[in-house]
């Protein structure tokens, strides 16, 4: 059987998949965001994709970039952490030669 040679152009994102693509994107951490990011620029750079799956790919890229530049500029979590219990000085001995 030969297989189907015309392929189905990729409808752009409709705003529902688009929001929800950027909730995905927004619960992500950076360092997911970062994989998510390379990945999308590698797809782009392939000239094997098709042309109907680029516009999805950059906004995809554009939605991460964007989301992780804003965590980026948070300021980072820190737990508290108690401090450490004062430590009492020990008087030194002497010592004889």
């Amino acid at each position: 059987m030969k297989k189907d040679a015309i392929a189905l152009p990729l409808l752009p994102f409709t705003d529902d998949e688009e929001a929800a693509l950027a909730d995905k994107l927004t619960a992500m951490d950076s360092a997911a965001l970062g994989h998510y990011v390379e990945s999308a620029r590698l797809a782009l750079g392939n000239k094997a994709l098709d042309a109907s799956w680029r516009p999805r790919i950059q906004v995809g890229l554009d939605r991460a970039e964007a989301v992780l530049l804003s965590q980026s500029l948070l300021p980072p979590v820190v737990a508290e952490v108690a401090p450490p219990p004062p430590v009492k000085a020990t008087k030194a001995k002497k010592v004889e030669a």
